[in-house]
């Protein structure tokens, strides 16, 4: 017995009708018929009872049909996940923040591609913290974002550790000094950051600004480095920011180092232990490999 022979009987059980059923399977009358007789004798009993007026199906053919229906659409679905997992195998989703959009992904997609020339790559901006349950449900095979990270499903590595450095509109007096004390921001206005939706990086400057007695004039917070960054070039205060922001200066503002030891924002790469799919797995070794040499420590 094999698929075709359920298909066949499939077709003749639902049109009744040998011509009709012959028609949709596009195949000859005579051969559907010496199918049928096959799987009748295959199975032992009657399936069908047929005269030259009518075709009906037997008590044993209903409950050969429901079985037949279901043994189908197993099988259909099991060729449907098939197909899907050969389209996973080569295909890979990437969430990342602004920061591996200039720091990590032209140093590593230039490379997969040239591995994997017909690997599909799916790039999402995301924020971070809607990074972790995007890679959770399966939305992201992989995220560059920044901590912190819950789930103990989630595994990551510090992909760059990145030193905070202060972000000035170009006319604000503070852009003549070459570093920035930190004392200096006390009492400046100041852009602060959305904890929301800026994971580490709002605590981080947060527990640096107490740290050291720092009280800035919190005038606008927001929940987006680049609108961070629009807020600033419009004077509207300064702010700290993580130091790959030079990288998208559109020349409204100015960057100066803080004085002494910066506080740093890890960037990370984070996946689903679970996913074991090759291209997130070349990908892992692409970025270990690459950022050995490149990581800021």
């Amino acid at each position: 017995m094999e698929l075709r022979h359920l298909r066949y009987f499939v077709a003749v059980a639902k049109e009744l009708n040998f011509t009709r059923a012959a028609a949709k399977l596009h195949t000859s009358q005579p051969s559907l018929s010496s199918q049928i007789k096959d799987l009748e004798e295959c199975v032992g009993v009657p399936l069908l009872t047929r005269n030259r007026r009518k075709v009906a199906i037997t008590a044993a053919g209903e409950l050969f049909l429901k079985e037949a229906i279901s043994i189908l659409e197993m099988a259909e679905k099991a060729k449907i996940k098939a197909r899907q997992a050969m389209l996973t195998d080569n295909s890979i989703t990437i969430g990342f923040v602004p920061s591996a959009e200039v720091n990590v992904l032209p140093e590593v997609l230039p490379l997969l591609r040239l591995e994997h020339p017909d690997m599909q790559i799916e790039l999402s901006s995301v924020v971070t913290t809607e990074q972790e349950s995007q890679i959770l449900d399966g939305q992201l095979d992989v995220g560059f974002m920044r901590n912190p990270i819950i789930s103990p499903v989630v595994e990551r590595i510090v992909v760059l550790s990145e030193p905070l450095i202060v972000m000035l509109p170009v006319s604000h007096p503070l852009v003549a000094q070459p570093v920035i004390s930190p004392f200096m921001l006390n009492g400046q206005d100041f852009i602060a950051t959305d904890p929301l939706y800026s994971g580490s990086l709002a605590p981080l400057v947060k527990n640096y600004l107490c740290s050291i007695e720092c009280q800035p004039n919190i005038v606008q917070t927001s929940n987006n480095i680049l609108v961070t960054m629009n807020l600033v070039g419009m004077g509207l205060g300064l702010s700290i920011c993580p130091g790959y922001m030079e990288k998208f200066n559109p020349g409204n503002v100015v960057f100066r180092p803080l004085q002494g030891e910066a506080p740093r924002l890890d960037l990370i790469m984070a996946w689903n232990k679970e996913n074991k799919s090759p291209a997130l797995q070349e990908l892992i070794s692409i970025v270990k490999s690459k950022f050995d040499a490149l990581r800021l420590d």
